[in-house]
């Protein structure tokens, strides 16, 4: 978008009515943000920057109270949204409106589904798909700083020139090879991922969950629980409030006196010695909950060096029939979900369980090249060495000669 003019900085509510009815009008633009997160709950937004064909802005939140108009426009389903990697900036969106957009086309997604890497910075994506040089100079900016130079307005506007260029170029590579629905399939999920997102449920993520019995695992979510919640209340980081490494040995020992409590390595800051009183409640109420209503443990799997070998060997057929299909390999699945088909593959679960390399496109480009290795009806041969995808898949030497 070469052509597109350059706004001053929108930093007033006038100003952002009129550059809202010409985004609206387009019916499709570019957006990004900049925030400063390691200091609060709720993230700083401090710019946001948007394009259409014709006009690249900044607008300054910072400057304007009530950006109302533009939220509404971002969440409009009749608007589609274009954007990069958009997990941080659907967050921020929706908390500003409770919800996220509802149409996004992501393009290091769409990017993924048509033959480059995943996931691809902007600037390499940019590089790799518009033989366009980006600059990353601005990147330790503390955008909340005013007045912003030339420079960072610049830099702040490059990382939404090129996106509808970009989802242009990727749209018509998706219709080419029949994978509109693929992407279209993908942008639904990872919105749907944003806002769906239970904050409070996540406790089950905590590293060290393993050493707590059912007592010390319902510590645990309680834990997890009151820190979102002070966190929040608090506008403070979550892990800044209280690291998960510390609620993990809080929920083990359940300490019951504020001695207790002080005896645990790192709990002597000013911070958790005034919230000590709230932390031996949320404690005790974990006492008092009857033993068939407490969490079960969490799934143990022996991961052992065999599985090890064969999520490896299932990686390189993974790579090949990825290369083969022009598909990213880090987006179609991590190790992770290589384990979990090998479980339900060697376990003969039912279809209901199906894991995610068994379903919709992955099952097509991986899925059953996957369970025809894990069968035997299929082995990896290296046919070179050199070469950036140096094996293939074929029948068994048996299978092929007869």
């Amino acid at each position: 978008m070469a052509d597109a003019t350059e706004e001053p900085l929108i930093a007033t509510p006038a100003a952002l009515g009129e550059l809202v009815d010409h985004l609206r009008a387009s019916g499709r633009f570019a957006f990004d943000t900049e925030f400063v997160s390691e200091e609060t709950f709720e993230p700083v937004l401090c710019l946001i920057q948007v394009a259409t064909r014709d006009r690249l802005a900044v607008i300054d939140p910072l400057a304007i109270e009530d950006l109302s108009s533009f939220w509404a426009l971002v969440i409009d389903p009749t608007i589609e949204v274009v954007m990069h990697a958009a997990s941080e900036d659907l967050r921020i969106c929706r908390f500003k409106t409770g919800t996220v957009p509802r149409r996004v086309f992501d393009v290091q997604i769409a990017a993924g589904l048509v033959g480059f890497g995943y996931p691809l910075s902007l600037v390499n994506l940019i590089g790799q798909a518009l033989r366009i040089t980006v600059s990353g100079g601005e990147t330790r900016t503390d955008w909340r700083r005013r007045p912003l130079t030339a420079a960072q307005l610049r830099y702040a506007l490059d990382d939404v020139r090129y996106l509808l260029d970009l989802a242009d170029l990727l749209g018509s590579q998706l219709k080419e090879l029949g994978r509109v629905d693929w992407a279209e399939g993908e942008f639904a999920q990872f919105v749907s991922s944003i806002q769906n997102r239970v904050e409070e449920e996540r406790w089950r993520r905590l590293p060290g969950l393993h050493q707590l019995n059912r007592r010390g695992l319902e510590a645990a979510r309680r834990l997890a629980e009151w820190r979102f919640a002070e966190a929040r209340r608090s506008n403070r980081p979550i892990r800044q409030l209280l690291r998960d490494d510390l609620l993990v040995a809080i929920a083990k020992r359940q300490p019951s006196s504020r001695r207790d409590l002080e005896a645990l390595r790192d709990f002597n800051r000013p911070h958790l010695l005034s919230r000590a009183a709230d932390l031996l409640a949320v404690i005790a109420s974990a006492q008092l909950v009857e033993p068939e209503d407490l969490p079960e443990p969490p799934d143990r799997h022996d991961d052992g060096p065999g599985l090890t070998m064969v999520v490896n060997l299932l990686a390189a057929a993974l790579a090949q029939c990825c290369a083969q299909a022009r598909v990213a390999a880090g987006l179609v699945g991590t190790s992770n979900d290589l384990k979990d088909l090998i479980r339900w593959h060697s376990q003969n679960c039912p279809d209901s369980f199906r894991p995610e390399l068994a379903e919709g496109w992955r099952a097509e480009v991986c899925g059953k090249p996957l369970l025809d290795v894990l069968s035997g009806r299929c082995v990896l041969r290296v046919a070179d060495p050199r070469a950036d995808v140096p094996v293939v898949l074929e029948p068994p030497a048996d299978r092929r000669s007869s």
